[in-house]
Parts: structure tokens; sequence; C-alpha cells
């Protein structure tokens, strides 16, 4: 055989071995890719109904170009409900807070229906990243943990155009009951870009912000599955800590059913401690009467673990009035952005909080207290 055919042959064999090292690779990246950033379906659970949502929150010192400066928390959610209740139909639905230094408070709701059929057009499904487009208006959450994430997202009294890119590592809160649900959370980042207020122009400085995209599922509508809930984040200096605590309707007011609570460093960005159910003793006071909504809420809420202590303030509140009385499938959510406090291993930190203390109308349905 003369040398070139032989050559011919290994340049052969080589760029075969190539290519399908090239191919075991790609395969081997897309198995590996995290499809919890994109969008879901009922169908994908095998469950009558499904909710999914994307919360981005912030706390930051804005300034304007003649030098005016502002304290403001916020948050953003955008969210769908899939079910063969809604009869060949998505929900959509958004909505979003603003807590203002002098007080100010400004809360939007915007919900509608697409055929389900054309929810792709909207939300992008099974992907390593979302890409979720409201409907109407500008309203608009791209991005991974990767990249980081581009929200665009204007009211009538706000345009946020901002950036976030998570410093710390995802976690996970899951359970089956009382409500059955799982929570991706990218629970610390920076944040940068612009807001407008009224119009104004406002640089966003010294900001914190935080993530996460829940997937409740069952076979009703998630509310009815449980007595409600206290979530919250907490931001100092050196600390993140995030809680979820979910009631079951038998527990009312008194009890948690599901209890978790995680500590990380906000320096290496990986987690300090966990805890879970007995673990942790929670001890809400301060309780208000909210007459209007026939629910009630604590002012003050404490999470104590052996070594970690972390309160929070709940006295600056923005109300979410989710009521569906003809079906007791609805909620009202109290959600507050305040100060709190994290001591762990006898070092206190002082920050800020938000939290949600959600009632649902199951709950006050069954009277338990």
């Amino acid at each position: 055989m003369e040398i070139k055919h032989v050559k011919r042959i290994l340049t052969g064999i080589v760029l075969g071995i190539m290519l399908l090292s090239v191919f075991a690779s790609a395969e081997i990246s897309v198995r590996n890719q995290d499809i919890s950033e994109g969008g879901h379906l009922d169908t994908d659970f095998g469950t009558g109904f499904m909710a999914e949502w994307w919360y981005l929150n912030g706390q930051a010192v804005l300034v304007s170009s003649d030098g005016e400066k502002k304290d403001i928390g916020f948050f953003v959610v955008l969210a769908h409900q899939e079910s063969s209740m809604f009869n060949g139909s998505s929900h959509m639905l958004t909505f979003d807070g603003i807590y203002i230094d002098d007080d100010k408070k400004d809360f939007n709701y915007l919900e509608t229906f697409v055929p389900k059929e054309k929810i792709n057009n909207y939300i992008s499904m099974h992907t390593p990243y979302v890409d979720y487009r409201y409907p109407e208006g500008l309203k608009k959450l791209r991005g991974s943990t990767s990249a980081g994430y581009s929200l665009k997202y204007a009211t009538e009294n706000a345009v946020m155009d901002l950036f976030f890119r998570p410093d710390v590592e995802k976690t996970i809160d899951q359970a089956v009951s009382p409500l059955n649900f799982t929570t991706y959370e990218r629970s610390h980042g920076i944040l940068n870009g612009f807001i407008f207020l009224n119009g104004k122009k406002y640089k966003v400085m010294k900001a914190d912000g935080y993530m996460d995209h829940m997937i409740p599922v069952g076979d009703l509508p998630w509310p009815m599955n449980m007595h409600g809930w206290n979530w919250f984040e907490v931001t100092t200096e050196n600390y993140q800590a995030v809680a979820y605590a979910v009631r079951s309707v038998s527990d009312g007011y008194g009890d948690y059913s599901y209890k978790h609570l995680t500590l990380l460093s906000r320096k290496t960005g990986k987690v300090i401690s966990e805890y879970f159910g007995n673990e942790i003793a929670i001890t809400e006071t301060g309780w208000i009467n909210e007459i209007g909504f026939g629910r009630k809420r604590p002012s003050n809420i404490l999470f104590s673990t052996r070594d970690l202590k972390v309160n929070v303030k709940a006295e600056n509140i923005l109300y979410f009035n989710g009521t569906d009385p003809s079906q007791a499938s609805g909620f009202v959510d109290f959600m507050a952005y305040d100060d709190a406090k994290i001591k762990y291993q006898g070092r206190a930190e002082e920050g800020s909080a938000f939290d949600e203390y959600l009632v649902s109308d199951m709950g006050v349905l069954q009277g338990n207290n």
C-alpha cells in the first residue's frame, strides 16, 4: 500500500475520532443542561393544576443625575397557571411592588388568558434559561444563572431596566405536603441598571438582589392545599438567609407542617448550614387583625435553631388580595419589606428582609385559629 493512501486512512480515522468526540461532548452538554430555569406545563407532572412563577426582588440606593437619592425595595413576579379547568387556555399573570424611602408604596397586578397551544409564544418551555414575555406592555424576563438575567418591566409609575447576576449557590426547597412544590433559589446577587420613577431616571447603586423560580402542583388550585405560608429572605453584610414554612389547613395559624431554613455566606456564595422541621422553632408575635380581609398576620417573626436566630419585622406591608370567595381557591398575601437581624453562633448583623405571610381562603373557611 502506498504511503499516501496510508496517510489518508489515518487522517480519516483521526477525523472520525474527533467528530465522535465532538458529538459525545455535545450530547453530554445537552444532558447536563439545567432545565429548571425554563417553563413547564401541567402535563409534565400529571396533575390537574400547575402554577409557576419567577420572582425577583431587590434593595437598592437610586441616584439621579441631579444627585437625588432614594432608598427602595421592590419585587416583580411573572407567572402562569395551567389546568384543564381553564378550558384550553393558559392563565398568565404578573404583579409588582415598590417600597420607597418616603413611605410611598405602589402595587400593580395584571392577568390575561391565552390559547394554551400558543403559550410557547410567551414562555420558553423546558429550556436551560427563562424567557418570559407577558402579552401586553413591556414585561420581560430573560436569562440564566450562568449568563445573568435581564428584566425589562414597565408600569404606570415605574420602568425597570435591570440586570441581575447571582453570586451564591443555587438552593432548592421541595415538599410533597401540605403543599406539593419545588422552588429553585438564586438567593443573592448584584443588580445593575436603571429605574425610572414617575418619568425620572435613577441609576441603581449598592443593590442586592434575590431570585427564585417556584412550581406548586396538585389536583386542585395550590392555595386550597394549605392554610398558608411564611416565607422570607434576609440580607446582611456577610449572610443571606432563606426560609420556607408552610401551614397545613389543620395547622391553622398555630403551627407549620413544613419548615426549612438555609444560611449562606455572601463572601463565598456557599451554604453554611441548613435546618429542617423540628430543628426550627418559629415564634410569631405582634399579631394584627386585618379585619377587611378576615385574616390576621404577625408583625414580628423569629426563626430559631441551636445556633442561628433570624428575626424579621413585617410592618411595612403591601397587600395582594387574591381571594376567590365563590371557589375558596384564593388567598391574601401580606408582603413586607422591612428590617431584619441574623445572629449566627453569637455574631449578630442587621439588614433587610422581604417577607410574605399568606393566608388562603381555605384556611379562613376551615376556621382554624
